[in-house]
């Protein structure tokens, strides 16, 4: 998408429009008093969403993208614009949205001792419900491109807002200037990460365990998310060698690939799982566990 057009999204589906209706009996004599029903609007027709509390503040796509990309389009040079890409997913019914933003010219790379290159670019993500149970969240990170892994880390770059009385988007705008900053000193970590080696195969394999609440006594555990994880670092220390890095984009590439003969979507899952489990190791990377990992190998 050009930046001419960066502003002009009226074309896009995500920019649907949301109202609200009281929720009455089909024979109109009763109304729920703390209740209101909230209906898309589609070329096809109006849809159903869900029924949310009165308190409930509908915050339209529209309302948080469009200063985020007027933001971008002040930021950025013309040309980091030019190559700018975007993903909407939208679940069947519209209750679960996402907006992905991808800033290809924006590249830092780094070196592993193998040789082995990786550039990183920089990412936006926005998520917004209309089933009263999630926030407005923003991610902003990096993602390699030798693999299309995702990843969140830094104290700025998840964003939540509640969708309440008292919402506005000047949380989103102050985090992606901050994003700026920090996906920078996120590079100089994972090249630290791409310099310090691992050399334990068993700690690695203890570190997975622990993420995901994996006992090794349990046999039938075996094959499942731990396991597969510490298949996906020995691919990945082939490639970037026994490294931290070679652990953390093992994490990356299970919230990245729904169709690599690994890590398969279910039949249930969609897109939108994938964010789903971009949260996941966001929050492990975060973690005490993670934490005490790379201090352990680091010492």
């Amino acid at each position: 998408m050009k930046m001419e057009n960066l502003l002009n999204t009226t074309d896009r589906e995500i920019f649907f429009n949301v109202f609200e209706q009281p929720v009455v009996s089909h024979d109109s004599r009763f109304m729920a008093e703390d209740k209101k029903m909230l209906i898309r609007t589609s070329d096809d027709g109006d849809k159903y969403l869900n029924v949310v509390n009165d308190k409930y503040r509908v915050v339209e796509n529209r309302e948080v993208l469009v200063p985020l990309q007027t933001q971008m389009i002040n930021y950025f040079d013309p040309l980091v614009l030019e190559d700018v890409k975007i993903k909407d997913t939208i679940s069947a019914n519209g209750n679960v949205c996402y907006a992905e933003y991808l800033f290809p010219k924006l590249k830092h790379g780094i070196e592993t001792s193998t040789g082995h290159k990786t550039e990183f670019g920089l990412r936006f993500v926005m998520k917004n419900t209309f089933d009263g149970k999630g926030s407005v969240t923003m991610w902003s990170g990096l993602i390699d491109f030798f693999c299309t892994n995702g990843t969140v880390l830094g104290k700025y770059d998840v964003t939540r807002k509640r969708h309440s009385r008292n919402f506005n988007t000047d949380g989103f705008i102050s985090a992606f200037e901050m994003s700026m900053t920090t996906h920078k000193n996120a590079v100089e970590r994972y090249q630290r990460y791409a310099d310090t080696k691992v050399g334990s195969s068993t700690k690695v394999q203890q570190l997975f365990d622990k993420l995901t609440s994996t006992k090794r006594e349990d046999q039938k555990r075996s094959g499942g998310l731990a396991d597969r994880l510490f298949a996906q670092w020995m691919d990945e220390v082939r490639v970037r060698g026994d490294n931290l890095f070679a652990v953390q984009s093992a994490m990356t590439h299970y919230a990245s690939h729904g169709d690599d003969g690994r890590f398969d979507l279910t039949k249930a899952g969609d897109n939108g799982t994938l964010y789903k489990r971009s949260d996941e190791v966001t929050k492990w990377l975060h973690s005490n566990t993670w934490k005490d990992f790379v201090e352990t190998i680091a010492a």
